[in-house]
């Protein structure tokens, strides 16, 4: 289900259903940030897409009044690929509209637990498989969680979002991983 804050479109055109190439790529490395620890500009809107086939109005709504287009992973959206590949309509919707895609930041938001060490990394990602496979799930949330040690979340969060495509990955530090929130924005700053 996507969600939006209401404001005018940007532009008065749509484009769905063309496939147009993005005006340009979005420009710098991907950033990490911490939920609840960074503002959002005054007045941006922030439009959620937390399926892998939104319709083509959801998506039109994103791509024309959308500063920030927000990504959850789901049954919809399990992997990587699958972030990348509506990444990409998001981008083709934007530049069809005629905004430059530095105008609209994609933004992927995961469960991060922060893990003592390699090895307790190691433990926590296999009890979670297990609690999954034990559950029957249809897909494994896990797969877009970042489980590391303190000193490897950046670095593991980075490289999610490289292979998502999305300008920024956002951690969303679950349990007493949340103690951890002053270091990390520490370390984002």
């Amino acid at each position: 289900m996507a969600t939006s804050t209401l404001t005018p479109p940007r532009t008065r055109a749509s484009a769905l259903g063309r496939t147009v190439p993005p005006h340009h790529l979005r420009s710098g490395a991907p950033t990490v940030e911490i939920v609840g620890r960074t503002s959002p500009r005054p007045g941006a809107v922030e439009h959620v897409l937390d399926t892998a086939t939104p319709d083509d109005a959801a998506l039109a709504l994103a791509a024309a009044r959308a500063d920030v287009v927000r990504l959850v992973p789901s049954a919809a959206l399990p992997t990587p690929g699958h972030v990348r590949a509506l990444v990409r309509r998001v981008e083709q919707e934007v530049a069809a509209l005629g905004r430059p895609r530095a105008d609209v930041r994609v933004v992927l938001e995961v469960e991060t637990v922060v893990a003592a060490d390699a090895a307790d990394a190691r433990r926590r990602r296999s009890h979670l498989a297990y609690a999954e496979a034990f559950a029957g799930l249809t897909w494994s949330p896990s797969a877009s969680w970042v489980v590391a040690p303190l000193d490897a979340v950046l670095d593991t969060a980075t490289d999610l979002a490289r292979r998502s495509g999305v300008d920024a990955v956002a951690l969303s530090l679950v349990g007493a991983s949340a103690a951890h929130a002053p270091t990390l924005v520490a370390a984002v700053a």
